[in-house]
């Protein structure tokens, strides 16, 4: 039912590639007929200049010391209907929708109220970054624009608390996650009305009072407050146990995903001879890598020569038991390692809409702080491709992880062709979007093959948690 499925949705997308190439081609003979129009003096202007002083409206007010400072009231009339192409050119197709933290060289330090409530500034992203020498949101100022998350940059010199009134993020039916550093944060009443159904305030506490003002806040407005430690660190964040951990493993069954054929296709039952291990969320269609915008990259230290690159690390990538890993040293290749260095960026999913699709029975993480947490391996011992093949071979008896080059976790491993799952703590390896990590593992102590002193593995994966698509 699955396989019929998916091959409608496959020659469905090919008609519409067809039938857009067609209209497409009509458009064009359409368009050589036809005079060419000429180009609005709005685009002349953006295609000469395009200045923040131009796209908003914005006031040079003065402040109780005389200074002068910036409040931008929302974006210039003319814009506000097709804004997405012109504010893409503002902010260089950044990630974030943010604004400009000077105007005529003057800081901006307010948002007026209402100055942009009711625009669908999800349209061109749904993350919104403001800069944390805000100290004004002004009433309804974000109420219903279509965003999911809200991120405050730290504070280059303390401007005291940042104000936020009435309904300034309301209506975001999506909003789900609010990160503010460690400033005060004055707060308005139902700030975050007919927001997400479970909310995050994320806080980076460096005083009693500060902590005490947010999780007063988030009780009494039925919301979560999540204190982060490190707020949004550009390096993983490990707890190293004092001595490393000895993890046991958990032996389950080979199941059918991707690699099977006909109405077992992504089936996911298990059975001796299915094909496929790992993670069923990492498998078709479309699961949660789908949604990152990312790669890893997988290595060895050394692997097995052939002429057509059988036994290379990259295998290990594949959750499939035709493929394998063997190492190239002499003997059972006790110190060769595998490395695998990940670097993830949440993004679109085929579909467009940048949707994560969890499968049934599979548990969506309740951590929201923006952090992706490695919490399990999966290790096909041996070559897994059959019995035969997998006594002949050497197995893994002991792998050494190292996250970030030191010594984390041994993992014994069974001699099975099972797939053996390890259990990580959830919270002692994790790190931010776009954040890059290196595993490694070091083999150890080897189960001898009956016929080759080649150790391998069929596969090696990481799984986290804490995804989620924009």
């Amino acid at each position: 039912m699955i396989k019929n499925k998916v091959f409608i949705i496959l020659i469905a997308a090919m008609l519409m590639l067809f039938t857009k190439g067609y209209g497409k081609t009509q458009e064009i003979q359409e368009a050589r007929r036809k005079k060419p129009e000429p180009v609005s003096a709005l685009n002349t202007e953006f295609q000469d200049a395009v200045t923040e002083e131009k796209f908003y409206e914005y006031e040079i007010k003065t402040d109780e010391t005389g200074a002068k400072y910036a409040a931008i009231k929302g974006f210039k009339e003319e814009f506000q209907t097709d804004f997405t192409d012109n504010l893409r050119c503002l902010t260089k197709n950044s990630w974030y929708i943010y604004f400009p933290k000077e105007l005529e060289g003057i800081p901006v330090k307010e948002i007026s109220a209402y100055a942009f409530q009711n625009i669908d500034l999800g349209s061109y992203c749904t993350s919104l970054k403001l800069s944390g020498d805000l100290t004004f949101i002004g009433e309804h100022c974000f109420e219903n624009c279509g965003i999911k998350d809200v991120v405050f940059e730290p504070k280059a010199v303390n401007t005291g608390a940042v104000i936020i009134e009435d309904l300034a993020f309301a209506g975001n039916k999506a909003l789900w996650g609010v990160y503010i550093n460690d400033t005060e944060t004055c707060f308005g009443t139902d700030v975050f009305a007919g927001c997400g159904k479970k909310l995050y305030l994320c806080y980076n506490a460096k005083s009693e009072s500060v902590d005490d003002a947010f999780l007063k806040y988030a009780e009494e407005n039925h919301l979560e407050a999540v204190e982060i430690p490190l707020y949004i660190s550009e390096k993983p964040i490990v707890n190293y146990p004092e001595t490393p951990y000895v993890l046991l493993p958990d032996v389950r069954n080979f199941f059918y995903g991707d690699s099977a054929e006909d109405e077992n296709f992504c089936s996911f039952e298990f059975d001796d001879d299915a094909p496929d291990f790992g993670f069923p969320e990492h498998h078709l269609p479309c699961g949660e890598l789908c949604a990152l915008d990312g790669h890893t990259d997988i290595s060895a230290s050394s692997e097995l020569g052939s002429s057509d690159g059988r036994y290379s690390a990259r295998h290990l990538g594949y959750p499939c038991r035709d493929f394998v890993w063997a190492e190239g040293a002499p003997g059972y290749g006790i110190g060769e390692s595998i490395s695998i260095t990940g670097n993830y960026k949440y993004g679109d999913t085929w579909t467009g809409d940048g949707s994560v699709y969890f499968l049934e029975g599979d548990l969506e993480p309740d951590i929201r702080d923006g952090y992706m947490r490695f919490t399990e391996i999966c290790v096909v011992n041996g070559y897994a491709k059959s019995q035969k093949n997998w006594e002949e071979n050497g197995r893994v008896k002991r792998l050494l992880l190292y996250v970030e080059d030191k010594p984390f976790a041994y993992l014994a491993l069974e001699d099975t062709i099972y797939p053996q799952y390890f259990s990580l703590p959830i919270n002692d390896i994790k790190t931010a979007e776009g954040v890059t990590i290196h595993f490694k593992f070091e083999i150890e102590d080897v189960y001898p093959g009956s016929k080759y002193e080649d150790t391998c593995l069929t596969g090696l994966e990481v799984e986290f948690m804490g995804r989620r698509g924009h």
